[in-house]
């Protein structure tokens, strides 16, 4: 990025991110208003420097945020608005560095966001730089505006994510980091929401409450959080055994397996609880965490063949479009920004993420009509029959597409790998290294070290499952290399699960 060198357009210009043949352009765009007024400011006072004015703008700020005085009485020839904008302005680089840096911290939603869209949530930030900075000390000497700048950038960056994104949510933790993370009322509706019996919660939440007392002995950072050793188990077990004691509570006596399994417990309760991943159609099954019976595998599995088949026989009839999207929205996990950036070129329609996800409205609509007719013709004792029963079942259809959309491209692996010989095959799938990314250039790829066999092989195999997906799909040729780092990802979730 070319910094600004010149102080008028420090404070009077704006970053604008654009995609150019998929690579990220920045241009600054100068506010003639902001231009204007800046340039009398440095007539008026050509000595002085760029933390000066930066400074003094957060301190007309912060004397009206904090005080609620005019500010036009405070300085009749710059108004708030006024103020807000030069600020804004300024920290337009703080945005930048704190969206790189947000989008290198939070790797585990890395194929969800980007850096445009990391930097236009800071820029939120920027836009109210009064609520920014109302705990700037002036009073250090070496404190760095830009500094302070990115690490509440960043903090805002995060809060936005957590707070919006349910897979964010899920994924920021380890599975013993989240246990740390829960509240009491976040953990005892998790356990609720699975159904578990008052008695049953009484106990698991005293197991919880004694790991979060003996983990607090080795604190570390929640998403880090490793399992913890038989020793430890045993240590908490222990003290779970002695706290049942004191309470009076009626139980069996625990060992370091028996804690272990009702953690693993709360912990698949709490992730579930938080990305809101129920199983289809659960608020009409009585479905208890005791083992069920043979009968109810049966009846369970014999409802789980009916949806798939519905889903299959949706999928294949839905409209070329809507099929397209589905398999790259719910298939290879794009956002709707990347989805409308793939096909663009080939469906005018669909220039914007707007117009992606308007699409995905219609045809989620239809599909989920679809499956309530197709639903009530052979399952009569679960019947769907409003629109309510219709919104409830939205986010299990949602999942049971996005499995099935999974389950073709896994197909799509499963054949591929049989192009290569006996040895290719041992080498891709019991090499414990995996391909990273994607290099900006199409054929070359970041790999972990290995030999140069196994990563030949593997480069093989990415591309192609790459050229079959855009056959299936009707695409040109290499439009998916725009998104190789998901196509990678794909491959690697693949080759773990053989």
């Amino acid at each position: 990025m070319e910094k600004r060198q010149n102080l008028v357009n420090k404070f009077s210009s704006f970053l604008s991110l654009r995609d150019d043949s998929h690579q990220l352009r920045l241009i600054w765009q100068i506010d003639p208003e902001l231009e204007k007024k800046m340039k009398l400011k440095v007539e008026a006072d050509p000595n002085a420097k760029e933390k000066f004015w930066a400074q003094y703008f957060i301190r007309v700020l912060l004397v009206q945020y904090q005080s609620n005085q005019n500010l036009l009485q405070l300085n009749p020839e710059c108004s708030l608005p006024i103020v807000k904008r030069h600020l804004s302005a300024y920290l337009q680089e703080s945005c930048l560095k704190a969206a790189k840096e947000i989008h290198r911290e939070l790797k585990y939603i890395k194929h969800k966001y980007s850096v445009e869209e990391y930097f236009q949530i800071a820029n939120i930030a920027a836009s109210s730089p009064g609520k920014l900075f109302k705990s700037f000390n002036f009073a250090r000497d070496k404190i760095n505006i830009e500094a302070y700048a990115i690490a509440a950038f960043k903090r805002f960056v995060r809060n936005q994510i957590y707070q919006q994104d349910l897979e964010a949510r899920r994924t920021r933790f380890s599975n013993y980091g989240l246990l740390r993370n829960l509240s009491v009322a976040e953990f005892n509706e998790s356990l609720v929401a699975q159904n578990f019996q008052n008695n049953q919660i009484i106990l698991y939440r005293l197991a919880w409450q004694c790991f979060n007392e003996i983990s607090e002995l080795t604190p570390n950072r929640l998403s880090n959080i490793k399992k913890p050793s038989n020793a430890d188990f045993t240590a908490i077990a222990s003290y779970y055994n002695q706290r049942c004691e004191r309470l009076n509570f009626p139980h069996i006596s625990a060992n370091y397996i028996t804690i272990e399994t009702m953690l693993s417990s709360c912990i698949h309760a709490a992730r579930n609880y938080r990305a809101k991943q129920y199983l289809a159609f659960e608020e009409n099954y009585n479905i208890i965490p005791d083992a069920p019976s043979i009968l109810d595998v049966l009846i369970q599995q014999e409802e789980w063949h009916q949806v798939q088949v519905i889903v299959k026989k949706l999928f294949t009839n839905m409209p070329e479009l809507c099929k397209i999207i589905f398999q790259l929205w719910q298939g290879l996990n794009l956002t709707q920004t990347e989805v409308a950036n793939i096909l663009k070129d080939k469906y005018p329609e669909l220039q914007k993420q707007y117009q992606v996800a308007r699409k995905l409205k219609r045809c989620s609509r239809s599909i989920l009509k679809k499956f309530a007719e197709e639903w009530n013709q052979i399952n009569s004792e679960v019947y769907v029959n409003d629109d309510r029963d219709i919104k409830r079942i939205k986010s299990a259809l949602e999942q049971c597409l996005k499995l099935y959309c999974r389950e073709i491209y896994f197909s799509f692996l499963d054949k591929n790998i049989k192009v290569f010989t006996d040895e290719e095959k041992n080498n891709i799938l019991n090499n414990n290294n995996s391909v990273n990314r994607l290099s900006n250039q199409q054929t070359n790829y970041d790999l972990e070290p290995e030999s140069d066999f196994v990563a030949a092989i593997k480069l093989k195999l990415v591309k192609l499952f790459q050229c079959q997906l855009e056959n299936n799909m009707c695409l040109p040729t290499n439009s998916l290399s725009r998104v190789n780092d998901r196509i990678v990802d794909f491959v690697n979730e693949w080759i773990e699960s053989k």
